[in-house]
């Protein structure tokens, strides 16, 4: 009696978790702390060690925590440090919790991973729903509750816990699986519009592995032919759909030459061109600001000099959105605006493209746009791709400066702003973040001793007894390993909580042979 009561509450923790995963951290790990209270009180503690020994990968990936606490003896900064290793706890905590209580049944395992699944679905209607409500038109709020970049890699494995259950055809029933069905084609096209670049590579990167695999292992011809062929397209189509929207950016839709007066006969304001573009036409050319106020002032409540709804200034945000219409930025280009056209500058777009088009689309064309403004001027701030380039740059001398014995547990962030204020870094202060690459983290806070650990501690436990749910396992791991090359996946709560949630559930909560 006394063990099925532990295994029922440890049974409700895991569920609680994987529901609640996307939509409140607070939930998360008071379940967390649940699923401790009941190991501890538990007790059995040789039998758990004895599944611990038997698991041998469940020490060796608690390297990653323990990397961290040996890595406080280099640290000046303990605040820092401990708070970081308050949010690296489930590192630690979750792989023993779960690789030594009972196994999990096949039947219950599925029922959790639906469960994380339902737990998605319902955050992503709830950011649909707000939606609605809501006057800011960025896509990141679509993500109420975490990050857009979490919320695109819990997307993109629930795509694929859906796919993998509609493909075995063992846990839905005929007319479940069509709702799974709906359910995975709704997950994507929201993974589209919250335009994460890293969800959708993980998503694309995972469904060409997985197609190179299914060749190598089927014995069919036809069906080997067929993975081969669509595993090469996915990269092909994705290259050739970059390389016509680079070639679409710098397609002038007017002619960029300089004229010298208004269709009123006013001499456009003489402006030095940065040589920056929206949709291949010349920003700052044919402007004649004091016509743009008096003609503004006729069609907006807004000042040309107040803030949009983005909290962008207007001026700006109306020359980049009248320059990709083609139009001169005068009171004619104004007279030419139709009413939607201005209520979309209030609103904050740049460009007529962005108000007619959504998901990736939109966002490969600010990221180009974001480039060559990054080539042409070298400002990146507030531009979120090119950003990480500066972020690896600082990156990687941080981690050349710190080779041996790195930074410490603790001082990575200072240690970061200190290198800023040398090289007189063209970031402004708000933007001055760490290096959005896990690995690189490593090198930096740990030198080249600590980074080795750690890749032992994160790969090796991944491949020892690979066998059950070497599926699932496989592609979480792909996506896990794949976001931390764009992001400092472990260095927030949700991300940790993603990773050593469903490392340890995926690998040891069943693997017990």
């Amino acid at each position: 009696m006394r063990k099925k009561v532990h295994s029922t509450i440890y049974l409700i923790g895991l569920l609680t978790m994987a529901f609640f995963m996307p939509l409140s951290i607070f939930v998360t790990n008071a379940a967390m702390l649940m699923i401790a209270t009941n190991w501890l009180v538990e007790c059995n503690f040789a039998e758990k060690w004895k599944r611990i020994k038997e698991n041998f990968g469940i020490l060796i990936f608690c390297a990653l925590y323990i990397t961290h606490l040996i890595w406080l003896a280099n640290t000046s900064d303990f605040t820092y440090a401990m708070n970081d290793l308050r949010i690296k706890l489930p590192l630690l905590a979750l792989p023993i919790f779960f690789g030594t209580s009972e196994p999990l049944s096949t039947k219950k395992l599925n029922i959790i991973l639906i469960t994380f699944v339902a737990g998605v679905f319902t955050a992503s209607l709830m950011g649909v729903v707000a939606k609605i409500f809501a006057e800011n038109s960025d896509f990141r709020s679509l993500s109420l509750f975490i990050s857009n970049i979490r919320m695109s890699l819990m997307l993109c494995l629930s795509f694929f816990i859906l796919a993998y259950f509609i493909v075995k055809k063992t846990f839905f029933t005929k007319a479940t699986r069509w709702i799974a069905i709906c359910v995975a084609i709704w997950l994507l096209i929201f993974m589209s519009i919250i335009q994460s670049i890293t969800g959708s590579a993980c998503l694309f990167i995972a469904l060409t592995t997985i197609l190179i695999v299914v060749a190598i292992k089927t014995r069919n011809k036809i069906h080997r032919a067929v993975c081969i062929t669509l595993a090469a397209i996915i990269p092909i189509t994705i290259t050739a759909f970059i390389a016509y929207s680079v070639h679409d950016f710098y397609t002038p839709t007017c002619d960029n030459v300089q004229l010298k007066t208004t269709a009123a006969g006013n001499p456009y304001d003489e402006i030095v061109s940065d040589g920056t573009i929206e949709n291949g036409n010349l920003v700052w050319l044919n402007i004649s600001k004091a016509e743009l106020t008096e003609a503004w002032a006729k069609r907006s409540t807004i000042h040309i000099d107040s803030l949009d709804n983005k909290g962008q200034f207007i001026y700006p945000t109306l020359v980049r959105y009248m320059t990709s219409l083609g139009l001169t930025k005068d009171a004619e280009g104004i007279s030419k605006m139709s009413d939607t056209d201005i209520k979309n500058v209030e609103n904050g777009e740049t460009n007529y493209r962005f108000a007619n088009r959504s998901g990736l689309a939109c966002r490969i064309y600010v990221i180009i746009w974001e480039i060559d403004v990054y080539r042409k001027t070298g400002d990146c701030n507030g531009h979120s791709a090119v950003q990480r380039i500066e972020f690896l740059k600082y990156g990687g001398k941080l981690a050349a400066l710190n080779l041996l014995t790195g930074t410490g547990t603790g001082d990575v962030n200072e240690e970061f702003q200190k290198l800023y204020e040398e090289e007189n870094s063209n970031l402004l202060p708000e933007f001055r973040h760490r290096a959005h690459n896990q690995f690189l983290t490593f090198m930096i806070s740990f030198g080249i001793i600590g980074f080795i650990i750690c890749l032992l501690a994160w790969f090796v436990p991944a491949f020892l007894k690979w066998d059950t749910n070497k599926f699932l396992f496989g592609i979480f791991f792909l996506i896990a390993t794949i976001s931390m090359f764009s992001d400092d996946t472990l260095e927030t709560t949700t991300g940790t909580v993603f990773v050593a949630f469903f490392f340890s559930l995926l690998k040891w909560t069943t693997d017990r042979k």
